[in-house]
């Protein structure tokens, strides 16, 4: 055999090994998959990027982040739905109707795929469909909300913007305002705040916006027109600032009761949007999560229960308080 023809062959078979090599990398890749509620909305992208770090870091995992473009229960459920008929090797989910959500984690357990929520958890009934929840405590965080409030006015009207009013999440942190504004704890929780230690709900409060931001700014501008002596708006996530052009129309004449404090303006989230409103003084605080870090701890875990592993029942990723002071500088650095 001629010296050419040997170098061809030995790099046909180098080439043909480093083929055999990259498929094979390929086929051990593990894909987990993160369902999301709605993409078009400003807590995403960090979910994601979180998401995509962990798999990074890991090496041998792929991200694969979905959900509908505009919020849709039923479209949620169906792409949650298509990954486990696709077999991923792990499924995170962020449900927006819990209860039929719950249908399509079974289904994934009974195919043996590790299932974990994240941001917004499944009905208590449901929990054991999950190895864990991963995010806030939103029970709490619904404390933290309203202690805010709390700080300026100790009795007064309060009107609650909320999103979707089948989420989990979200209705833990009503309950947690209602509950801190009326001085009673978890195990007594009331249904509505009609005068409970000085606090009431006007009538048409809360208000559900349904993950519709330019419908979040509507319900702002209306609640401040129906309501002119209002004492306290409190914001469960940050929808209405994501509209801040509709939200400082909103609140601009209103600038005077801000600045008195004779209405207090307190909202979830610390995203980029809605820091120059707190430090014009538009909302009074500001309280945020971490999504990034629900992204890389839901990989993580899953990461962990694809092994074989065991996770915590309960993974908290905190919370962080912004002021107008410090709305601009520190804040929100790492939600962003």
């Amino acid at each position: 055999m001629s010296l050419s023809k040997t170098l061809r062959t030995t790099l046909s078979i180098a080439c043909l090994a480093i083929g055999m090599t990259a498929v094979q990398a390929k086929a051990e890749e593990r894909e987990f998959a993160l369902v999301f509620k709605v993409l078009n909305n400003a807590f995403s992208p960090p979910i994601q990027a979180g998401c995509e770090a962990a798999a990074k870091k890991l090496g041998d995992v792929k991200c694969t982040y979905l959900g509908p473009t505009e919020y849709d229960e039923a479209k949620q459920v169906q792409l949650a739905q298509d990954m486990v008929t696709r077999g991923v090797a792990g499924l995170g989910i962020s449900a927006g109707n819990p209860k039929a959500m719950a249908r399509i984690m079974k289904m994934a357990k009974e195919k043996g795929i590790p299932v974990v929520t994240y941001d917004t958890d499944v009905l208590p009934e449901d929990a054991g469909l999950r190895s864990t929840y991963i995010g806030t405590d939103n029970y709490e965080f619904g404390v933290a909300l309203a202690q805010k409030v709390l700080a300026h006015k100790k009795s007064g009207t309060v009107c609650i913007q909320s999103g979707a009013p089948a989420s989990e999440n979200l209705k833990a942190r009503v309950q947690g305002i209602r509950d801190t504004l009326a001085g009673v704890t978890k195990d007594k929780g009331v249904e509505s705040l009609t005068g409970q230690n000085g606090w009431t709900e006007p009538s048409g409060c809360p208000v559900y916006n349904n993950d519709d931001i330019t419908l979040a700014a509507q319900q702002v501008r209306d609640v401040m027109t129906n309501n002119p002596g209002l004492s306290a708006f409190v914001a469960v996530g940050g929808w209405a600032q994501y509209a801040p052009e509709a939200y400082k129309q909103a609140m601009t004449p209103l600038k005077a009761r801000l600045d008195s404090k004779d209405l207090v303006v307190v909202f979830g989230d610390n995203f980029g949007p809605q820091l120059p409103l707190l430090a014009a003084g538009l909302s009074h605080y500001n309280i945020g999560q971490r999504p990034y870090d629900m992204g890389y701890e839901t990989i993580m875990a899953l990461d962990k229960l694809s092994k074989g592993g065991t996770v915590e029942p309960f993974i908290k990723t905190g919370t962080e308080v912004c002021t107008p002071q410090d709305a601009l500088t520190t804040c929100g650095k790492v939600a962003n």
